[in-house]
């Protein structure tokens, strides 16, 4: 039995050998530890052993470096949220969209990708529908009423922000951008251009859609950065 042993561990060894795994002096050494009976160290290094602790050390390595890119992930978002001037939560947490009830004096806050130094909060202060133009030469379209709201748009951060893009989806599912033109009323219109707001500042108006006749409001949308993250939804109860 001890015979065969030794015999199969030469063979390993001449394999490994073979193989350019081992110097002619690490193979001499070897070779008289098996003929002399120290059995343990040649069956330790030949045939599959020799992978599978090359592959153990491979695993190691692919777990250190996905540890390495979690730390580098986690890293970054907190560095973000620091730059941003936020408290502990999360980039993704603090990017997903904010959704209030539309109503009146219903108020909301939003920053695009969660950068508290650039929040806007927004209150409704009323809704009108329909909103009847006094000018006959400004009326809406065929089948179409005017609905406005008007709010008040705040800076609540400590960087300047712009003015909010608004969208409004009717119960249709058609979407309708902010009629920057509106009915001809006495009620002055919200930055129905770009116009910017410094911290601390506030600005109150209407917003005007032409919605369909016979349609109601299934959400309105205030995005504060149309290439981030992160807006403001007032959707219907």
């Amino acid at each position: 039995m001890a015979k065969s042993q030794t015999e199969q561990l030469l063979k390993e060894l001449d394999q490994l050998r073979a193989r350019g795994l081992v110097t002619d002096e690490e193979y001499a050494a070897r070779r008289q530890a098996i003929i002399s009976g120290q059995v343990q160290l040649p069956a330790q290094k030949s045939g599959g052993g020799f992978f599978k602790k090359v592959g153990i050390g491979c695993g190691a390595l692919v777990g250190i470096f996905i540890v390495i890119m979690i730390i580098a992930v986690a890293a970054g978002g907190g560095s973000d949220d620091g730059s941003n001037g936020s408290g502990g939560s999360s980039s993704s947490s603090k990017s997903a969209d904010v959704r209030v009830t539309l109503a009146e004096r219903a108020v909301g806050e939003i920053a695009p990708e969660g950068n508290d130094a650039r929040k806007s909060r927004v209150t409704i202060v009323r809704i009108m529908d329909p909103v009847v133009s006094s000018n006959q030469f400004s009326q809406p379209k065929a089948g179409m009423r005017w609905i406005g709201f008007e709010v008040i748009h705040e800076n609540v951060g400590t960087r300047e922000i712009s003015s909010l893009t608004w969208k409004l989806r009717d119960t249709n599912d058609n979407e309708h951008d902010q009629d920057v033109v509106g009915p001809v009323v006495d009620m002055p219109d919200l930055d129905p251009f770009y116009a910017d707001l410094t911290p601390g500042g506030k600005k109150q108006g209407w917003i005007y859609f032409q919605v369909p006749e016979g349609a109601g409001v299934k959400w309105l949308r205030a995005d504060p950065n149309t290439f981030m993250k992160g807006d403001l939804y007032f959707e219907a109860p």
